[in-house]
């Protein structure tokens, strides 16, 4: 009980703008995933091969890279307001042109708008949650905005995907007239619940228009100062692992629901539950996380759960039965991420105040560049594989080694670091409030 109530206490701490932030999560997050479930089963459905399905994903990942610089100048000098209202539009557009036009050049086009926008929103994510919490509460800000954002949206937008897909398919009947064009049902049903997706990205302006937000720190600063970077050796520490991370995971995570159509022969309706399933657990793994660090320590947490990760992945590699397969997916999926807002929270605190939006940047996009070029190799490893999985996944998990090792190495030294600077500017804190108001600065 002294836990449960320690836990509803942290939630307390969190600000009216985190909770505003949080629902825009939620709402674009749902879109999102619907939007995540369904294109690569429709791309395989249009009888693309294997290089161009996966093209699509290695475009919007390209996006992400493309605005890797000018991010850092971007967040430094707007609101975190004013750039999520442009995320939303942006987004919501990319996704709309999906889904109104089929064909394989606008897909590549609207992916690499969407990658843009998404990027730019994971990026100032971290930076807005450590302005907007205080040291109490910004564990359960970063636990919540990781549970918002992927596995609760994600829970909701794959029940979403399968029905919705399958209840336009069958309005449809044979065939129907869209956007001018004469679609087979089963096609409308895929076009019609992505522009679902778009519209529910495009409420998510709701809740983003209430926060209330003092002005961007860089405002008034210069480019240069902007780029300025006083830990360099640390950042570059922080940003190894996850390097070897986005080579595994951009052969596989984006690719599982293909992974079950080809492997397993499973249809939309029946992937979605499997999908379900698997948020639904990440949920729960994702808001323990707070009580594990709290007793076992940020690196002990992320270590043990990533090392717990691999003997799942190891049996969808070897594919022995469909439950197996899917229980594996599942543990898998739930273990190697719940290190995700660890993480996070982790290397913002390790480096100092004046570059937090440099380290969410660089974090972000070390795991994002290879992860894009990982995009584009998947397809062609598939394609040799004659449509499995089994290179790409055992590729994955000799990526997943390596990243392990590199943390054992240095993780525990960044952690001595971190806890140091924590102490300090707890004492700092400490003695800032003993002084006399005359004499704060």
């Amino acid at each position: 009980m002294k836990g449960l109530r320690d836990y509803i206490s942290g939630l307390k701490l969190l600000s009216r703008n985190l909770w505003l932030f949080l629902c825009s999560v939620l709402v674009m997050g749902i879109g999102r995933q619907i939007f995540m479930v369904l294109r690569n089963q429709y791309l395989v459905d249009l009888g693309l091969p294997d290089p161009q399905v996966t093209s699509v994903q290695a475009f919007n990942s390209l996006g992400g890279l493309l605005i890797v610089v000018p991010a850092l100048v971007i967040i430094g000098r707007f609101r975190a307001k004013s750039l999520l209202l442009c995320i939303v539009g942006v987004n919501s557009c990319g996704f709309f042109l999906q889904g109104a036009f089929g064909t394989l050049e606008v897909f590549r086009g609207a992916a690499l708008a969407a990658g843009v926008s998404m990027s730019l929103n994971m990026a100032l994510a971290a930076p807005f949650l450590m302005r907007q919490s205080t040291p109490g509460a910004r564990l359960f800000a970063f636990s919540l905005n990781s549970a918002v954002g992927w596995p609760l949206s994600g829970f909701v937008g794959s029940f979403l995907s399968g029905e919705l897909q399958l209840r336009f398919a069958r309005f449809a009947g044979d065939s129907i007239e869209f956007f001018g064009q004469d679609v087979s049902g089963r096609m409308f049903g895929y076009r019609a619940t992505l522009l679902v997706a778009a519209a529910l990205v495009l409420l998510a302006i709701v809740p983003i228009s209430l926060i209330r937000e003092e002005p961007a720190e860089g405002k008034g600063k210069s480019i240069r100062q902007l780029f300025r970077v006083s830990e360099k050796k640390r950042l570059l520490l922080l940003g190894l692992p996850e390097m070897i991370i986005g080579i595994g995971a951009g052969l596989t995570i984006p690719f599982f629901n293909v992974y079950f159509k080809n492997e397993w022969g499973l249809n939309p309706q029946q992937i979605a539950p499997i999908f379900m399933a698997m948020f639904g657990l990440l949920v729960i793994s994702y808001l323990l996380q707070p009580v594990l660090v709290k007793r076992f320590g940020p690196v002990k947490v992320m270590i043990a759960s990533q090392i717990l990760s691999l003997p799942f992945f190891i049996e969808l590699a070897l594919g022995n039965f469909l439950w197996l397969a899917i229980a594996a997916f599942i543990a898998r999926q739930c273990l190697m991420n719940a290190s995700d807002p660890i993480y996070k929270q982790f290397a913002q605190e390790v480096m100092p105040d004046q570059d937090r939006n440099a380290v969410a940047l660089f974090v972000h996009s070390s795991r994002h560049a290879f992860f894009t070029v990982a995009n584009f190799a998947s397809g062609y490893l598939i394609a040799l594989d004659g449509g499995h999985f089994r290179i790409v996944i055992v590729t994955t998990i000799v990526c997943y080694v390596l990243a392990i090792g590199v943390e054992l190495a240095i993780l525990p030294g960044l952690n001595r670091a971190r806890r140091y600077r924590l102490a300090v500017s707890e004492r700092t804190s400490r003695r800032l409030i003993e002084l006399p108001p005359s004499l704060h600065i």
